[in-house]
């Protein structure tokens, strides 16, 4: 053959797809020919599926067995065959590209109704390639879940998808008010303590020694997830009992830093500072499920709101990794400035936001298209950020100047700047309150914390928690 991907194509399907998953989904030059002929407008991707103008995407299948020929242009079936844009595309050395199909907010995707049984039976042989970018807002009907293979991505019942208003947006219902109800849990890396403050007083309630190094927190089934970097391990504390109930151990030099979880799977994303991987365990029993391999310095991790990714900081890289939690793959790195802090998110925009301490910025990135949309010019050493319920405004903390500087998220133009008072310095992470009326700032060199009122922008209580402080976590009542 004179292409030469195909015969390793042919390797690469007898040993299995997994193995090898970037030769396995990259287009030959035929296929490529052929699918563009059709979707003229198309665009190839590196995980062979191909994007529409529309939203819409031909997603790659393939055969886990099944040997392969030279490929003519012209050798492709096409279903539904009297469309000029068929829905489903196979070719002649079993390969397919099937349509997703637009269900409000969602894609999914359909067997054609005219693809003949003996053809269909082949087709649900096939499967989706391990390492496909899976698309924004994707769903599996349950009736194709054979195509999913190893890719961990939402099944749904068929009649479900079928409803007319199947993915359609609803009304949003009122919320009930926010009662100040809730606990503040604060880390102190220095003391190595966990504290746990009244949102509704910002009182003191308790105080834990953890006997080791805490670094992140993330709250999930009414259980705080704490990780110790020096121990190699993951605390459980009961917020509400106000007791440790006991500890994940991690691998040996794992030095586990931020921690996320995906509530959809009841899952951890961990990362893991000493190896430069996110680990990703079973959040009832820490169990490992299976690690991703991130840029050095691996440190901050999010997950966005809608759970498709994981965003991971890593320091010494200077770079913003999104990981899809479809199938834990690295899908781009995004350049940020030096040394990367915190990384805050826009509740309804694909934005995030990165603090860069030492260069003096903050990055505004658009993670849907894995690209720098805006740079905020800083004061001195940007470090805790935090958004404001409605999107509008971004808070900033710069360590060095011992301020909080707010900006509109539109404009990134500044519009206040509130002085710390004596007694916090250095602030670390910052935290509002669910309802964007106080912000909670962290101390790294004081043992006292401060309470902004967001509609002054002054400052209405410090509270002595006895320690350094640099992580703070809102947990809900109950």
């Amino acid at each position: 053959m004179k292409n030469r991907l195909l015969p390793l194509l042919a390797v690469a399907t007898m040993i299995g797809l997994s193995s090898l998953p970037a030769i396995a989904t990259r287009l030959p030059p035929e296929i490529r020919k052929t699918v563009l002929d059709v979707y003229t407008k198309g665009t190839v991707r590196l995980d062979g599926s191909v994007a529409l103008p529309d939203g819409n995407f031909l997603l790659p299948l393939i055969p886990g067995m099944n040997p392969l020929l030279k490929i003519k242009s012209e050798a492709v079936q096409k279903f539904p065959g009297n469309t000029s844009e068929p829905s489903l595309l196979i070719y002649e050395n079993g390969w397919a590209h099937l349509k997703t199909l637009k269900k409000g907010s969602v894609l999914t995707v359909n067997v054609p109704a005219d693809v003949p049984e003996p053809v269909k039976k082949k087709l649900l042989a096939m499967k989706l390639p391990a390492d496909l970018i899976v698309p924004d807002g994707f769903v599996m009907p349950k009736s194709l879940k054979a195509f999913l293979g190893d890719l961990n991505v939402p099944q749904i019942d068929d009649a479900t998808l079928a409803k007319p208003d199947f993915g359609q947006k609803k009304a949003e219902s009122s919320q009930t008010a926010y009662s100040g109800a809730g606990t503040f849990a604060l880390i102190s890396i220095k003391d190595g303590t966990i504290i746990l403050i009244d949102a509704k007083t910002f009182n003191k309630l308790a105080e834990f020694p953890t006997e080791g190094t805490p670094w992140g927190m993330t709250f999930f089934n009414g259980k705080l997830y704490i990780t110790d970097q020096a121990k190699n391990r993951i605390l459980l504390l009961d917020p509400v009992a106000r007791k440790f109930l006991g500890q994940f151990d991690l691998p040996p030099a794992t030095a586990p830093k931020g921690i996320a979880v995906l509530p959809a799977a009841k899952s951890l994303y961990v990362s893991q500072s000493g190896s430069a991987t996110v680990g990703i365990y079973e959040a009832a029993n820490g169990k490992a499920i299976s690690k991703t391999k991130v840029p050095t310095g691996p440190s901050r991790v999010v997950l966005t709101p809608d759970g498709i990714y994981a965003l991971v900081v890593s320091v010494t890289a200077s770079e913003l990794s999104l990981i899809s939690t479809y199938n834990q793959h690295v899908i781009g790195s995004v350049k940020v400035g030096n040394v990367p802090t915190c990384v805050a998110l826009h509740p309804t925009e694909k934005w995030a936001y990165v603090s860069n301490r030492m260069s003096n910025t903050v990055s505004v990135i658009d993670f849907s298209k894995r690209a720098i949309s805006g740079t905020i010019k800083t004061g001195t050493s940007p470090t805790g950020l935090a958004v404001t319920p409605d999107g509008s405004k971004l808070f900033v903390a710069l360590g060095r100047d011992n301020t909080i500087t707010i900006y509109d998220t539109k404009t990134l133009e500044k519009k206040h700047e509130a002085k710390l008072p004596l007694d916090v310095d250095f602030p670390g992470t910052i935290c509002l309150t669910p309802d964007g009326k106080n912000l909670l700032i962290s101390s790294q060199q004081t043992d006292t914390i401060g309470i902004l009122d967001t509609e002054t922008y002054e400052f209405k209580k410090q509270v002595q928690v006895g320690h350094t402080t640099q992580e703070i976590l809102w947990l809900p009542a109950g």
